[in-house]
């Protein structure tokens, strides 16, 4: 088959290989064995259903295509891809991205319109390098606010998320009014965490009180059963008797003389 000649070629002098529109559901092992030359990968407009584990092998890859395909699962080993800058996932059945995705610091476009998604993990806003975010026609009902602090970011595109309340729908078409929105939440976020940070603190020390009371207080009660043990044991009867004895030795003597 033609595509198997062009897989066996390896990649070319830029680096590239092109399986798009090939028909693969699954693929041969050789494909990661060319992970020290392969730069550029194209596997659009296939059958594949997975972003398998072996993917990881493939460090140098600097753009990964796999739009339109079946996948509905993304192996964590695509985090060890750190040299991604172009990923396009769109027109898949992907609900969820791992959160290692946060490892492809250098990645500048992330395509992943068209899918299932309901979120993204708070680990985007470690792509420090994003510049474009596509996510029209998924299922999102939340962003991170993570996003709002990656100094590059540009362009993100949501459209078509009914549930993405956080984003109201006249401004999903501005990607600097969708920044907007998503700054405002990192904020709100910030100061929800220092609240809850000094609340935390609070409950410490009122825990912290409620031990030293509870302790003071078992302090107090073994001291009063103490000294009533000793108030009990006091010889208060022979002393009594002792000194009545000397009052009458005194008696006695003064008789005497």
């Amino acid at each position: 088959m033609e595509e198997y000649d062009e897989l066996s070629a390896g990649p070319n002098e830029n680096g590239a290989i092109d399986l798009s529109h090939s028909a693969w559901a699954e693929l041969p092992d050789q494909l990661f064995e060319f992970s020290s030359r392969l730069l550029v990968l194209d596997l659009s407009h296939n059958k594949l259903v997975e972003v398998e584990a072996d993917f990881g092998k493939l460090n140098l890859l600097s753009t990964l295509k796999l739009n339109n395909n079946l996948i509905t699962s993304i192996h964590p080993n695509i985090g060890m891809c750190i040299r991604l800058k172009t990923l396009n996932l769109s027109g898949n059945r992907i609900g969820e991205i791992p959160k290692q995705i946060g490892k492809c610091t250098l990645l500048e476009e992330f395509r992943c319109s068209d899918n299932f998604l309901e979120t993204l993990p708070p680990t985007f806003g470690n792509i420090v390098a994003l510049r474009v975010l596509e996510l029209t026609n998924n299922k999102l009902t939340s962003l991170p606010p993570e996003i709002a602090k990656i100094p590059t970011i540009q362009e993100i595109h949501c459209d078509g998320n009914p549930g993405l309340s956080m984003v109201p729908d006249d401004m999903r078409a501005s990607s600097d009014m969708v920044i907007w929105a998503l700054k405002l939440h990192r904020d709100h976020q910030a100061k929800v965490e220092i609240k809850v940070a000094h609340y935390n603190e609070l409950e410490e020390e009122t825990r912290e009180h409620e031990e030293t009371r509870l302790r003071l207080k078992d302090e107090c009660s073994t001291i009063e059963t103490e000294v009533t043990t000793l108030e009990e044991a006091r010889p208060t009867g022979y002393i009594n008797m002792k000194v009545k004895m000397k009052q009458m030795a005194a008696r006695v003597k003064c008789t005497v003389s």
